[in-house]
């Protein structure tokens, strides 16, 4: 008499062997595509890497000095203003920050950039708080300047770069959205040092208003307008009409 038999019962623990391996290599392959994942988000904030670079970096009295060690005789200087909320500063950046890093490289250009925090003024005038250092502006332009005197003074000239990089690509989703924390957290996730990002964390309100501040006045004081994008060569204006290829003026 022939025997009905359980299809499943010969053989089942193959079965479940073979189940437990396909759920271990699943596994495997998870787990290597989020490693992959962090690896590649290594040193990167948004669609900004840290990058190498010739550069070096110092800052002096609201000053930030992006020069080569080795400068060519009679090197180019400029003096570059800029304000982390002004659009025209981000597509002056866009257009122009790869061929000035070129030339800053090359020795043939040293240029110094004064951040200013004038668009944080509201309704305050510009006068009272050039004269009047009790008042406190704390609004994304102060923040910013904060910022980037610290991780200069900490000379991570990588950080400095790629941050100013990201700060200016995306202003619209930055702007009064990031808080100090913020800046330290893309300062880390930019692979800053530990001692940069706790210079950052630390950055307070009067950091930011003393850089800004001096450089408002100082502009203010040399032109009579404080304005940007501003490139002075000499203590005057590369005009206007001819910003986008300042750098071609400034090495004539």
């Amino acid at each position: 008499m022939s025997k009905v038999t359980d299809p499943n019962a010969k053989g089942g623990n193959g079965f479940i062997w073979g189940v437990g391996v396909l759920l271990v290599i699943i596994a495997v392959v998870i787990g290597y595509i989020v490693w992959n994942g962090k690896q590649s988000d290594s040193n990167r904030v948004g669609d900004v890497n840290r990058e190498a670079t010739e550069m070096g970096i110092s800052y002096s009295e609201g000053v930030i000095t992006l020069k080569s060690s080795h400068p060519v005789d009679n090197a180019a200087e400029v003096d570059l203003y800029e304000d982390y909320s002004c659009p025209h500063c981000a597509e002056l950046a866009e257009k122009t920050d790869e061929r000035m890093k070129q030339e800053i490289e090359s020795g043939r250009l040293i240029v110094n950039i004064h951040t200013l925090n004038f668009l944080d003024l509201g309704n305050q005038k510009m006068e009272d708080y050039l004269r009047d250092e009790s008042i406190m502006l704390d609004s994304h332009s102060t923040k910013s300047a904060g910022v980037v005197k610290a991780i200069a003074e900490q000379g991570d000239v990588e950080t400095y770069w790629a941050l100013r990089k990201y700060l200016m690509q995306n202003q619209s989703n930055v702007y009064e959205k990031w808080e100090i924390g913020d800046f330290a957290d893309a300062a880390k996730r930019l692979g800053a040092d530990s001692s940069v990002v706790k210079a950052v964390e630390q950055v307070s309100k009067e950091d930011g208003n003393g850089i800004g501040r001096s450089n408002d006045k100082t502009l203010k004081e040399q032109t009579g307008t404080v304005s940007s994008p501003r490139v002075l060569q000499d203590g005057k204006d590369i005009s206007q009409e001819n910003i986008f290829e300042w750098v071609d003026v400034a090495l004539k």
